[in-house]
């Protein structure tokens, strides 16, 4: 571990620049989309102002409510899917933007100088079953199941072409 750790993890910051103009422009799309279902311009990331949009201008269904209102937060969201396209606009909006924020425009700053690479921290302790965990930064978060995750993922590379990338999933290996 302390060797994987020292070399890190080569990155293709030029895809991932572009990755990040490509999903600003996404983003931006999103936003205007979403503006036109609700028929004005608001603070999408005001849960008090979406709030009011969701539940009282369009009249949707409340779920859960909270301190300060209804929520608008990702379960709530889901439960809503299919009553108004606002609402697919706002999940692929979060989608989107978390991953902008959290990785693709994050990641590039965290290439060390010297090594040109990243050099994030791999712990057995964290978990009680002994399995690996990537920290500062968590690689492991980065979603395997969506295009865009995919799209980050496909930016770690090997750091030669004498080396190869491989990755390996042992989840309930101990079962099989």
């Amino acid at each position: 571990l302390q060797k994987m750790e020292m070399r890190g993890i080569s990155l293709n910051t030029k895809t991932l620049n572009q990755l990040s103009g490509s999903l600003g422009t996404e983003i931006k799309d999103l936003e205007k989309s979403i503006y036109a279902s609700a028929q004005e311009e608001f603070n999408i990331e005001s849960p008090q102002q979406l709030s009011k949009i969701l539940f009282e201008k369009l009249g949707l269904k409340t779920v859960k409510k909270t301190k300060t209102g209804f929520s608008t937060d990702v379960m709530v969201l889901n439960q809503l899917r299919g009553e108004h396209p606002i609402v697919e606009y706002l999940l692929d909006f979060r989608e989107l933007v978390k991953l902008k924020n959290t990785y693709v425009d994050v990641l590039p700053d965290l290439v060390h100088k010297r090594t040109g690479r990243i050099h994030t921290s791999y712990s057995q302790t964290i978990t009680a079953t002994g399995r690996l965990s990537s920290l500062n930064p968590n690689l492991q978060n980065i979603p395997i199941r969506t295009d865009h995750g995919k799209k980050i993922r496909e930016c770690f590379i090997s750091r030669s072409d004498d080396y190869l990338l491989l990755t390996a999933d042992y989840s309930q290996i101990e079962l099989r």
